[in-house]
């Protein structure tokens, strides 16, 4: 149900806009259908329903409607409003859409994905380090050639194996952590478009119902924490050359794996819920907040993960030998 003369579209989209939420997003629906209520309730001026009234004494109070008072102006009986605002006064749009616009534009669910690209390059690193550089050094000797040059070809092909093997190693714990990152973006998605859903139910039940009492909506989230430490078995010894034309079955593949594994939906302890608008508004508030906040720490866990395969590569001694000795 939208605002009264309203739709689930706001008037003014460039919120949206701003945010990165594009006509074409997975998130646009829910994140206009919220924007176009928060739209009517920060504008009572535009309408005859919910406001905070402003009584003379100075207190504030909630109202389903216009509240008025006897003209006090001799000869006048026209009633004449009380002062009011908006029973979200303070708030501003771009505010509840502050977590879909840090998750909004990376590119992560797509085959063409700059992740779905790098897994492919990392599977075909490990491949090659795995199967093809040994298979060369085992080769080698049956060739045929013979002297100082075969001997210098053959020495390099050993250093290129031990070194291979150390990357390899570097690659096989960096391939894992790829669909992690993609993971973790579509969790933030899905729980702050069911966040979002949820406050708009919140909404449509505070305006139609009316209750008297305090209520809540559940939020079917997924549950984000653990999703760094969690094992990732999708790359097999089987696995072959991925070439661009195939990133897309891929990436389809490694993704679905991966986050069918991770992604574990809950409902306990998700919940909109209040009895004020503004109680309504803050429960959600804090509720974006939890969310960006599991998911921060979990990109962080990442992130020192990758600082520290670097650091294993910048501080082992046959690859950086090997760089030197062979590097431009």
């Amino acid at each position: 149900m939208a605002p009264p003369d309203r739709g689930d579209t706001p008037r003014d989209t460039s919120v949206l806009d701003n945010a990165g939420i594009t006509a074409d997003s997975r998130l646009r629906h829910n994140a206009a259908r919220l924007t176009s209520w928060l739209e009517f309730l920060l504008h009572p001026d535009e309408h005859d329903y919910d406001r905070t009234v402003i009584y003379p004494d100075g207190t504030k109070r909630e109202e389903p409607g216009r509240v008025t008072k006897a003209n006090p102006l001799p000869g006048h009986y026209d009633p004449v409003d009380l002062p009011f605002e908006s029973v979200i006064e303070g708030y501003q749009p771009w505010q509840f859409l502050h977590g879909m616009a840090a998750v909004s534009t990376p590119e992560v669910e797509r085959p063409n994905s700059p992740l779905a690209l790098g897994s492919a390059a990392l599977n075909n690193i490990w491949w090659i380090a795995d199967k093809r550089i040994p298979s060369l050094v085992d080769a080698f000797p049956t060739i045929g050639w013979e002297g100082d040059a075969a001997n210098a070809a053959f020495a390099f092909l050993l250093r290129l194996q031990t070194v291979a093997g150390q990357v390899n190693k570097l690659v096989r714990e960096l391939y894992f952590v790829v669909p992690k990152y993609a993971v973790i973006i579509k969790g933030v998605r899905d729980n702050l478009d069911e966040a979002a859903a949820g406050l708009v139910d919140a909404f449509e039940k505070k305006f139609a119902a009316k209750p008297e009492s305090g209520f809540s909506v559940d939020i079917a989230a997924a549950v984000l924490s653990g999703i760094a430490a969690a094992a990732v078995t999708y790359m097999t010894a089987g696995a072959g050359l991925v070439l661009q034309s195939a990133v897309t079955s891929t990436w389809a593949t490694v993704f679905t794996d991966a986050a069918g594994d991770m992604l574990k939906m809950s409902t306990d302890g998700d919940s909109v819920g209040g009895y004020w608008w503004r109680d309504l508004v803050k429960s959600y508030m804090h509720t974006q907040a939890q969310i960006l906040t599991t998911a921060t720490d979990e990109i962080d866990q990442l992130n020192r993960t990758i600082t520290s395969l670097i650091g294993r590569f910048n501080g082992d001694a046959d690859i950086q030998k090997f760089i030197q000795d062979y590097g431009s």
